[in-house]
């Protein structure tokens, strides 16, 4: 049984109802794959047997094959022996159980369901199960392999008589610069999720005449411990380590595999009283595990203030992952700003811990989540919860804005990110452009396979994408040019130093402009701290930026609360202009123009008078409005003018609101206003408005408008 991937529970139950309550009890935990009859469960049981960890069977099933025909199929073609089966069932079917238990299910649940007991029950089945094959596993690999003292597979001195050859060294008082050094495959748990079984035991071999060469150049003991575990009594000198690591890297790139599989090390100095092979082996795993899931260190030695980090990692790790299942996780919004207006673009989720009194961030969690493999949990929660806001956001009929999620290196090669974030807008029904990832651009350090059909993924499905810490020193010009991203996202540390290498600094980022212009990439300057850095920046081309000048991470009620001033708010999004910086005066003068362009450059545009007898709309793209429900509103020869059509409470509003516009020429004014329906109702209509000039008898204006119910439909479009 695989522990290299998020479980998965095959449901089989005809009634829907059932299924639903057992998927939401489990999903946190699990991946749900669901059958509502005996065949179709077998079928889906066959077609994903290496990724199903447990069957929760439905006995009494209508149909040509019910839950005893499952099991006894599962039974006779030995698939029992992979995966575990729990029984659904009532509590007096007591015949029907026993049935079941002679056919070889394991446990059973009960209707209607306890949620505690039925997650205990299921996971701890998965648990146990899972041991028992692996001890199963690991005894019968023992016996063959300590009976010649050799693993077959990696040519490498086997587990407890490594352990009697390096003790006979340390006893014989051999122990003058040497290290013990504990070496695992990073992220091999992942690597027969990626190729077939047979690519992971050809690297296994290739690892072990790697070292089987290191011991017969330099001297010492090459060991192997099972699973993707080494461990090597050699001298003690950086070149063997580094030599290793070369010939790993080799045979990554020979084999085509993901470079992500690089081996890690800890390393532990042995001296003089040391006598025991195990305890110096257990240093340097301890040294091993505090390099885990860090993509910039592959060794660490030891050192005795390792046992007590290691101890306040995993007491920290505990209380994190109850503060997940109890809901202590939230996320704090920090908008994205366009420099010139000071309007808001869009904004960043970021996590935060409500953990004793006190709001931490992601520095105290994310790195100890992602050394543990955990950081896929939380970052599924966020995303979830920032969909649940935006769904809000939408009921309420107010303007929603884009919001970036972050999605880390550890979670593109755990979990189909892509597919996931799909399931999340259908199942709250968002557009998917008001999701945009933000991935790290440490997830860009080499070519990946993995990487790209991620990114490929999510342009398929609407979702764009933005390549977060962009220039902090992995990446190439290359992975720019070959990686399928929408935006760069550079952080303003280039101008946090002495004055005298500013100019560098100033210089570099205009290369990066530059750069990004010519690939048609908008930047985002994040960090900016002062009115300083933000007019440097706006002078050498900076359109849009993020930072605490223009705003610091504020819980999602006080956002809300700036989103109430809807001049705040800019709904033209993200884009880059044209590096050869056409002026649109000269297209407009150009012989170029048809009606039909013109329609699909200005879209929604309208042209507003505003005389003594009320404001009048006297122009509008007929096309556009004839398709939506604002039609009735701008119609050119209606009886009743638009200053006449609104909300009775909202006339003396519209009245200031064109009165604001003539101030506020350059950026104009934004607002919404309701328009009551022959029925009664009414709807909520966004206007925007620019004033163009005056004459004696009239003020005139153009603008647009949207139906805020519709406004699902507007993104689409």
């Amino acid at each position: 049984m695989r522990t290299d991937r998020r479980k998965c529970a095959l449901i089989i139950d005809d009634a829907a109802i059932n299924r639903e309550i057992l998927k939401e009890i489990l999903k946190d935990e699990m991946d749900i794959l669901e059958a509502a009859d005996g065949s179709t469960g077998l079928e889906t049981l066959k077609d994903n047997l290496e990724d199903i960890d447990i069957v929760l069977l439905d006995l009494i099933m209508p149909g040509v094959l019910d839950g005893f025909g499952v099991l006894s199929e599962m039974t006779r073609e030995h698939i029992t022996d992979y995966v575990p089966v729990i029984m659904i069932s009532s509590e007096s079917d007591t015949g029907s159980m026993e049935r079941a238990y002679d056919l070889g299910a394991l446990d059973y649940i009960t209707r209607p369901y306890a949620e505690r007991i039925v997650r205990r029950r299921v996971l701890t089945t998965v648990d146990l199960y899972q041991k028992q094959r692996e001890l199963a596993a690991n005894i019968d690999r023992q016996y063959k392999a300590d009976a010649n003292a050799v693993d077959a597979l990696t040519g490498l001195t086997y587990k407890q008589h490594f352990f009697n050859l390096a003790d006979t060294r340390l006893k014989n008082g051999k122990f003058a610069n040497l290290w013990m050094i504990a070496m695992d495959i990073d992220h091999f748990k992942l690597f027969n999720s990626y190729y077939a079984w047979e690519a992971g035991d050809l690297y296994l071999k290739q690892i072990g005449d790697c070292l089987q060469k290191t011991v017969q150049q330099y001297g010492g003991i090459a060991g192997y411990l099972g699973g993707d575990d080494f461990v090597l009594l050699c001298p003690g000198h950086d070149r063997i380590l580094d030599e290793i690591n070369r010939c790993a890297t080799q045979l990554l790139e020979d084999n085509s595999f993901e470079m992500s599989f690089t081996p890690k090390y800890g390393v532990y100095e042995l001296n003089a009283s040391d006598n025991s092979a195990r305890e110096t082996y257990d240093k340097a795993a301890i040294a091993l595990e505090t390099i885990k899931g860090n993509y910039t260190k592959n060794r660490a030695v030891y050192d005795s203030e390792m046992v007590r980090k290691a101890k306040d990692e995993i007491h920290l790790l505990k209380q994190i992952q109850k503060g997940i299942h109890e809901g202590e996780f939230t996320f704090y919004l920090q908008p994205k700003v366009d420099m010139e207006s000071g309007q808001i673009i869009g904004a960043e989720a970021l996590a935060r811990w409500n953990h004793e009194g006190k709001v931490l961030t992601p520095e105290v969690f994310v790195p100890i989540l992602e050394r543990n493999g955990f950081v896929a949990t939380l970052d599924r929660e966020i995303w979830k919860q920032v969909a649940i806001w935006l769904r809000k956001r939408l009921d309420e009929e107010n303007i929603p804005i884009t919001v970036s999620i972050n999605v880390s290196k550890v979670d593109i090669y755990t979990m189909n990110v892509a597919a996931y974030l799909k399931e999340l807008t259908q199942t709250y029904d968002l557009p998917t452009q008001l999701l945009e990832v933000e991935i790290s651009e440490a997830a860009f350090t080499r070519d990946s396979d993995k990487l790209h059909e991620a990114l490929s993924l999510l342009h398929e499905y609407g979702f764009s994408v933005c390549m977060d810490d962009f220039g902090q020193g992995y990446s190439s010009l290359n992975s720019l040019r070959s990686s399928d991203i929408d935006s760069l996202k550079v952080d303003a540390y280039f101008l946090n130093h002495t004055e005298e290498n500013l100019s560098k600094s100033v210089n570099i980022l205009k290369s990066i402009l530059d750069m990004a212009g010519q690939l048609k990439l908008p930047v985002i300057l994040e960090g900016i701290e002062n009115q300083e850095q933000a007019k440097m920046l706006q002078q050498i081309g900076c359109t849009y930026a993020q930072g605490y000048y223009y705003g610091k991470p504020v819980p999602v009620e006080e956002m809300e609360k700036i989103l109430e001033d809807l001049s705040k708010i800019s709904l033209s999004g993200i884009h880059c202009s044209d590096p050869q910086g056409h002026k649109i005066r000269e297209l407009l003068q150009s012989d170029l123009l048809t009606d039909e362009i013109i329609q699909k450059i200005f879209g929604a545009v309208f042209f507003l008078h505003q005389d003594a007898e009320g404001a009048r709309v006297t122009w509008s793209m007929k096309d556009y409005y004839k398709k939506s429900s604002l039609s009735d509103l701008v119609e050119l020869n209606s009886a009743r003018p638009l200053s006449a059509r609104v909300a009775k409470e909202d006339e003396d509003r519209l009245y200031q609101f064109l009165a604001c516009a003539m101030e506020q020429k350059k950026d104009g004014v934004m607002d919404t206003f309701d328009f009551p329906l022959s029925d009664g109702s009414s709807r909520k209509v966004l206007l925007k408005l620019f004033y163009l000039r005056s004459t004696i008898k009239e003020k005139i204006f153009f603008g647009a408008m949207m139906d805020l119910g519709k406004i699902k439909d507007y993104l689409q479009e």
